[in-house]
């Protein structure tokens, strides 16, 4: 019987650690460990605001290196990446000193390439060629989460609370949206730029 009680208390004791372990942001992969637990935490509060205005989903990735691979692998091979979501990824390859902003093609009708870029250049880029890792990260962060709360895209769920045709406005997008993923290749279903520090 003791035994049994020892065993339950050991198998509590791992749950709780695993709970721990849990990752408190998980809107940042910081695959590179380049950015402050502040920083993480502030890109966190961001992402969540975000979602909650405009139900786009924002991440933040940094990794090594590329390797072998484009950023296209890169982007698709991310455990965040779903491209029948609204969402947008700023990934930073830290040994080829390069930032990128992947955004899914339901918002190009939103945001063109010239927005993301702009961002690249004026916000980020001084700051990453001056070793400021997250401080460029946040003013990236910002700048992408004002440029979609600027551009009105509500919530699917603040659509249809607000609005009563709204239902079939969905319906239509979804019916729209599954015949673009059968027409074209699931790998081109994004859109990326990139900026070089």
């Amino acid at each position: 019987m003791r035994w049994l009680v020892v065993l339950i208390a050991g198998i509590g004791l791992s749950f709780g650690s695993a709970a721990q372990a849990a990752p408190s942001t998980p809107h940042t992969l910081d695959r590179a460990h380049v950015l402050f637990e502040t920083t993480r935490d502030e890109i966190e509060a961001a992402s969540v605001e975000l979602q909650a205005v405009t139900g786009i989903e924002l991440f933040v990735v940094t990794v090594p290196r590329l390797g072998d691979r484009s950023a296209r692998e890169v982007a698709l091979d991310l455990p965040v990446w779903d491209s029948t979501r609204d969402q947008v990824v700023l990934l930073l390859a830290m040994n080829e000193r390069e930032v990128r902003i992947e955004a899914s093609p339901s918002l190009s009708r939103h945001v063109v390439d010239a927005d993301w870029t702009a961002i690249i250049q004026s916000r980020m880029l001084p700051k990453l060629r001056s070793g400021r890792h997250g401080a460029a990260v946040r003013a990236g962060v910002d700048a992408i989460a004002l440029r979609l709360q600027s551009t009105g895209h509500p919530s699917p769920i603040g659509r249809l609370l607000g609005d009563p045709r709204a239902l079939r406005d969905m319906v239509f997008v979804l019916v729209a949206g599954l015949l673009v993923m059968f027409a074209f290749n699931p790998a081109r279903h994004f859109r990326m730029v990139r900026g070089r520090w």
